[in-house]
């Protein structure tokens, strides 16, 4: 009896979590979509109240922002993604009619800025690992004084060691 009320509860929590998730997916998207509508409706009105005669490249611009985005499909995972929305980019680049040296330079800024981005995630993991280690290391010496378990932290404290030199000392940088 008490083995089918755990397996019950269990599927109970399970569902539970999995439809919260749910919820707060689709209302964090929602969000996202709410967002995106007021910074088009924003630049659409600062360009309304531009003095003299609008140039041709920022209401190519503007026609481009007012298109409706591609469906993307639902299940990718990040390289695919990253790939899916950079072809993206450089098709509406294409449609736009932009010179060879803009995109260029707006292909070697993005991926200065996925550089970057990824040295500062590793300078985050490798402080928040060394961190762990730090703390696991206090609190496993006061439990147990008289046995070396303490050194088991060390692993986790070398880890955040090995990514923060990595990120500081070894990485590519701009």
């Amino acid at each position: 009896m008490d083995e089918n009320f755990a397996v019950a509860l269990g599927w109970g929590v399970a569902s539970i979590a999995f439809f919260t998730f749910l919820g707060v997916r689709s209302w964090v998207n929602a969000q996202r979509r709410e967002r995106e509508a007021y910074y088009k409706s924003e630049a659409i009105k600062k360009i309304a109240e531009m003095q003299g005669a609008t140039p041709e490249p920022v209401l190519a611009l503007l026609r481009e922002a007012l298109k409706p985005p591609p469906e993307a499909p639902q299940l990718m995972n990040p390289a695919t993604a990253k790939e899916y929305y950079k072809s993206e980019t450089l098709k509406r680049i294409a449609e736009i009619g932009a010179d060879g040296a803009t995109v260029l330079a707006m292909m070697r800024e993005d991926e200065m800025r996925s550089a970057r981005r990824v040295r500062e995630g590793l300078k985050l993991g490798g402080m928040i690992m060394a961190g762990v280690g730090a703390g696991l290391l206090v609190f496993l010496r006061a439990i147990e004084p008289y046995m070396p378990v303490f050194l088991v932290s060390l692993i986790p404290l070398l880890v955040g060691g090995a990514m923060l030199g990595y990120a500081f000392f070894l990485s590519p940088t701009d």
